[in-house]
């Protein structure tokens, strides 16, 4: 545990020069900051973070020794685009499986988003609690304002979910382009650009939730086991209050990752998917044609505003009358 004193001068505090960096700036070199400290503080983050990446290399070893196999009945851009964004939507599989109406035997597991959840938790839980915790706030109010200190803490979990999201995908995609014969790269672009699209909407709706239960609270710990218990306990009692329901019904996107997985599904042009409990469920078909596709962006705009929210009104707010 850090002494107020050390941890005031891990930040390297400068005395005042005469100068002022832009905005864009100083919110960055806070983002960076944060992210770097965060890092280096964690190795469990690091051994986790090392298992996902781990885990995420395997599949893509028995793809391309089955590649022939598969090319005798579908095309190579269908293998790329199935197998990425197969890979893709474990990262918000937890209780409920999203899959296509047309998947004969869909694998019922939790996939790696546990993993990565975990990850993500560690690494924003103490973005803004620890600064409480260590009086850190008014060294930062003396330099910048609210505003730019909570763009800073935002951009952490940014540049975090672009490094531990969006660039393995990346990655991904290109080790499948040129490990699959016969791919066709400019069919592969809108592939690609819709797998950025939705890792940049995950890491988003994560990092404001993230963030505001981490202004919640003094503590690291409580910040990051509220921030999971909610997702976990929103994801089991979701599932318990629907899998009866027979048919859609609003509550389900109560659920983010459910939410986000039928997202996913849109951007592939599916008009329909199958929402399963457990392996021996029959499972419920969603319409995305109809009120659970017209549902989907306002429910993930809902929880990306109502983090943010909750975060501003603590920063700007609350800790403020607590100076």
């Amino acid at each position: 545990m850090l002494s107020e004193e050390a941890y005031v001068r891990t930040f390297k505090f400068r005395p005042y020069e005469g100068t002022r960096k832009g905005r864009i700036w100083r919110v960055w070199e806070i983002s960076w900051f944060n992210m770097a400290h965060q890092w280096h503080r964690s190795r469990i983050l690091k051994v986790l973070i090392g298992i996902t990446i781990f885990i995420l290399i395997i599949p893509n070893m028995f793809l391309f020794v089955g590649t022939d196999t598969l090319l005798e009945t579908t095309t190579a851009n269908e293998i790329l685009e199935d197998h990425l964004w197969r890979t893709i939507r474990n990262f918000v599989r937890f209780q409920v499986l999203i899959s296509s109406p047309e998947e004969t035997d869909p694998t019922f597991d939790t996939g790696y988003s546990i993993l990565m959840l975990i990850s993500a938790i560690m690494m924003g839980a103490g973005l803004i609690s620890d600064d409480v915790k260590n009086k850190m706030s008014e060294m930062y109010y003396s330099k910048i304002d609210r505003l730019e200190y909570l763009l800073g803490k935002y951009g952490s979990l940014i540049i975090f979910g672009n490094l531990f999201y969006t660039l393995p995908c990346v990655i991904e995609w290109g080790l499948l382009v040129v490990g699959i014969r016969g791919v066709d790269v400019l069919l592969a672009l809108p592939v690609l650009f819709n797998v950025i699209l939705f890792t940049e909407v995950l890491t988003f709706v994560l990092a404001s939730i993230i963030l505001a239960f981490s202004s919640l609270t003094q503590r690291r710990l409580y910040a990051g086991l509220l921030g999971f218990m909610f997702f976990l306990a929103m994801n089991i009692l979701i599932e318990a209050l629907t899998s009866q329901a027979g048919s859609f019904v609003p509550i389900m996107y109560l659920d983010i990752f459910t939410a986000l997985s039928v997202f996913s599904f849109m951007l592939v042009g599916e008009s329909s998917v199958l929402y399963i409990t457990s392996e021996i469920d029959t499972g419920i078909i969603l319409d995305l044609t109809g009120l659970a596709g017209s549902m989907t962006i306002p429910a993930i705009v809902a929880f990306f505003m109502g983090g943010m929210l909750i975060c501003a009104f603590q920063v700007i707010w609350r800790h403020s009358r607590s100076l």
